[in-house]
């Protein structure tokens, strides 16, 4: 689709200076490709889904590897007793990393190399080594892959939500070009009638000027003649500046124009397509509605967010209960190196086990928190009812004018059918003298009004169409898109491939 757009680009310059000659049609589906690839609207949108994506890679890297590392440098001096006073002085360093598993465990390796000295030591210098590894591991509260995990998952959901919702922000822009460019076709119709009408008017004009010269009518109905023909050239002033608005708004879809600079371009559109194609029955599209509304699914993972939510706000009601423990191997000499000999020598050991813990007064706030999140799950289910429900009422009711406006095409039809032939009569009856100008101008009038109603059932029916194919999810078939045709001018500046990351997730 890019290549065609491109290939219209070059053959229509947007925005520079006068049209030399006839501008080329602009089909359809070129404006809906230079929709997708150039509105500012879906650009803002396409932010969100990247932004959940990195919150997804934000949530994951909390089970990182941490790198530490720290150092002192301290010197003293003793308060003199009985004249004597004694110096020491320290220097420490330490170096380790820390690793969060989905357990919840916590586990530390790490390594230190402490230096004193100083009057009152026995060794001076005194260096004591030691490598250990320590464990903290929640048995209550916090414990468990499913806990520790939920984050991760409800990231995941939430950037599967914000594709969705992209996915209706790409639908609602499609929708909203469509109808602006059959809004354009529409006003160049009804510019066209309007024309026709006022030439029909200067004729007829032209023949009561001559009757009148020929002392066949008196000079009222000259004068009646002559008013229709301003009336005429007035509205074709006000379909001139349809036309303009029209034009404004497709190009506000496309994307294409600046309008702080000087807009000399003319669109020229397809015309209004007179046959529509049948409409399948309503049962069928409520039911396409339902299974494929897209405002649906977004609510659906919703959903999903709200039972994470719930899920941690019960695991918070428990009290805090950890089991900690370490190991660690010690070393001891004058000399640094030899200090950490005794380490790999296992000269010295300490280990510890204990556990810690802590409950709050009541758990008020961790109650009061998962009674919220019990709200919102019930909350969110019953949202999502009221989205289909609704849904399904817009499908009917959309399905509804779409119906009546195809029977209101043929009825309008026949109309200005029959009103065009009474006008041809009541003229004819006119040029026989036998009825006043009046009558012809009545006629005239009835003729033109017809032939709106029946541009205007034309550009209503085909909005409704439009409307209803946005509802029950039929959009981009209609205009021979699918999502993966879409997908190029929606990328994201983060893969999509991101929801999918290695660790081994138990999703609530």
């Amino acid at each position: 689709m890019r290549p065609r757009f491109h290939l219209y680009l070059l053959s229509l310059v947007w925005s520079t200076g006068p049209v030399l000659a006839a501008s080329p049609e602009l089909p359809l589906d070129v404006a809906i490709a230079s929709a997708l690839e150039h509105n500012v609207g879906l650009r803002i949108a396409s932010y969100e889904p990247a932004d959940a994506l990195d919150t997804v890679e934000i949530e994951d890297a909390q089970f990182d590897p941490s790198f530490f590392a720290s150092t002192a440098l301290q010197e003293g001096e003793s308060v003199p007793v009985a004249g004597a006073s004694s110096e020491s002085d320290g220097r420490s360093a330490r170096i380790g990393i820390d690793q969060r598993w989905s357990t919840g465990a916590t586990v530390t390796l790490d390594s230190a190399l402490d230096r004193s000295g100083g009057s009152s030591t026995v060794l001076n210098p005194d260096y004591g080594a030691d490598v250990g590894i320590s464990l903290s591991q929640p048995l209550l509260k916090g414990a468990g892959t499913t806990v520790n995990l939920a984050p991760l998952a409800r990231a995941k959901v939430n950037a599967e939500r914000s594709l969705f919702e992209l996915r209706s922000d790409v639908l609602d822009l499609v929708l909203e070009t469509e109808i602006a460019y059959w809004n354009l076709a529409y006003a160049r119709a009804d510019r066209a009638l309007t024309v026709s009408s006022l030439a029909l008017a200067e004729n007829l004009r032209e023949e009561n000027s001559e009757r009148e010269r020929l002392g066949l009518v008196t000079p009222l109905e000259v004068l009646q003649a002559e008013a229709e023909v301003l009336n005429q050239q007035e509205a074709i002033i006000q379909a001139d500046n349809n036309i303009e608005d029209a034009e404004d708004a497709l190009r506000r879809a496309m994307g294409q124009t600046d309008f702080v600079q000087a807009v000399s371009d003319t669109i020229v559109v397809r015309a209004l397509p007179e046959q529509m194609q049948p409409l399948r029955s309503i049962d069928e599209v409520v039911q396409d509605t339902v299974l494929n509304d897209i405002d649906a699914q977004v609510q659906e993972r919703r959903i999903e967010v709200e039972r994470i939510n719930r899920m941690l706000a019960q695991d918070e009601v428990q009290p805090d209960l950890d089991l900690r423990g370490g190991l660690s191997y010690l070393g001891r000499d004058d000399s640094g190196s030899r200090a950490y000999s005794g380490v790999y020598s296992a000269d010295g050991y300490a280990w510890s086990v204990g556990l810690e813990l802590r409950v709050p007064w009541g758990l008020r706030e961790a109650r009061a928190r998962e009674r919220q999140a019990e709200r919102g799950v019930e909350q969110a289910t019953l949202q999502l009812y009221d989205i289909k429900q609704a849904k399904a009422l817009a499908a009917r009711n959309a399905w509804r004018s779409a119906s009546s406006g195809l029977k209101r095409i043929e009825v309008t039809r026949a109309a200005m059918r029959l009103n065009q032939e009474a006008f041809e009569q009541e003229r004819a009856r006119y040029g026989s003298g036998l009825v006043a100008y009046r009558s012809v101008l009545e006629a005239q009038r009835d003729y033109d009004r017809a032939k709106s109603n029946y541009l205007g059932s034309l550009i209503e029916t085909l909005r409704a169409i439009v409307r209803l194919s946005r509802i029950d999810g039929t959009l981009l078939q209609r205009n021979g898109l699918d999502w993966d045709a879409v997908a190029p001018y929606t990328e994201l500046t983060t893969p999509r491939a991101e929801l999918n990351t290695s660790r081994e997730s138990n999703t609530p």
